[in-house]
């Protein structure tokens, strides 16, 4: 804050006016209406006089205190949308971008680096080095993955349903060595049985239902916080309601209401997948929450630095 600032707040705490200052400093009220508005500074004597008139001492008053960055008071779907459409290099969204594709993509086994991750994104081709070999599913969900976070900010602000989620595995499996596979049904809902890990998942018969059932649950909360996210999370790779990318699919959910509801998001990074897998299943075998619920926390600790770091 301002010195103008501050003997402007201080002034009106007392509920005294300029001519009640200006009499007190022996100047004409304009000077007063000067000095609060920055278009000149008291000298020394005035000073002396304001600190005893406040009951501060001079250093109080000179002190030009930085405003608290208020992280809660970003729109993070607003700023990056805006970024989206301005194509900012980076900030935000720029690295949001990197940091998603790559953390989310990695977890799931792919053999990109950040740095092959980021040059695809800025320069829409690859980096190799040396006789590196990468697969070309890698590079293609790598670039889905950002098609994908695009798509995601347009419909974050709308209800949670099957085709948006169903859009979002499109989005992510086309053109993959998959989606050649008539029986791995891109899009839809699988047809074969799955596993994560080593859990039983929805059988194929069942998933259209356990999945109706979550979303009618889900869409009836009246307040929705980050433990539901993360419950809904949990409760849909409980599911697995595709033949593969669920991770990824249920990771971009949890991202995409996080910004619906106004909380900030996370991205759950490669390093920390032993703590999330963990969680995951010490969660859905009801035997303790708290692993899941710490290491997406975390990882929103994490995404709340790169806000600060950026926006402030």
């Amino acid at each position: 804050m301002s010195l103008g600032s501050k003997i402007k707040q201080y002034r009106e705490e007392n509920n005294m006016t300029q001519k009640d200052i200006a009499e007190i400093l022996e100047v004409e009220p304009g000077t007063i209406s000067k000095y609060e508005s920055g278009m000149i500074e008291p000298n020394i004597e005035a000073l002396k006089r304001l600190a005893e008139t406040f009951q501060f001492s001079i250093d109080e008053l000179l002190k030009d205190d930085e405003e608290k960055f208020d992280v809660t008071k970003i729109c993070v779907l607003e700023v990056l949308r805006e970024q989206k459409e301005m194509k900012l290099k980076g900030n935000l969204y720029h690295n949001t971008q990197i940091k998603f594709a790559y953390n989310t993509n990695h977890i799931e086994g792919s053999n990109l680096t950040e740095d092959q991750t980021r040059y695809i994104f800025e320069t829409n081709t690859i980096l190799f080095d040396g006789e590196t070999v990468a697969s070309v599913d890698d590079i293609l969900e790598t670039a889905n993955h950002f098609k994908l976070v695009d798509y995601m900010l347009d419909v974050a602000d709308e209800v949670l349903s099957e085709d948006i989620i169903k859009q979002f595995h499109k989005i992510l499996k086309q053109g993959t060595m998959d989606s050649y596979k008539e029986w791995f049904n891109v899009g839809e809902y699988k047809k074969l049985a799955n596993e994560a890990g080593t859990m039983p998942t929805s059988t194929p018969k069942k998933t259209p239902k356990d999945m109706q059932n979550l979303l009618e649950w889900y869409n009836s909360l009246s307040v929705i916080t980050i433990k539901e996210i993360i419950e809904f999370h949990a409760r849909f790779e409980k599911i697995h309601p595709f033949q593969d990318g669920n991770g990824r699919i249920g990771r971009i959910i949890a991202f995409k209401e996080c910004l619906k509801n106004n909380i900030i998001p996370f991205i759950i990074l490669d390093r920390d997948k032993l703590f999330y897998y963990r969680g995951l299943k010490e969660y859905q075998c009801r035997k303790e929450k708290g692993y899941l619920i710490d290491t997406c926390l975390n990882a929103q600790d994490q995404y709340t630095k790169m806000i600060e770091y950026y926006l402030k």
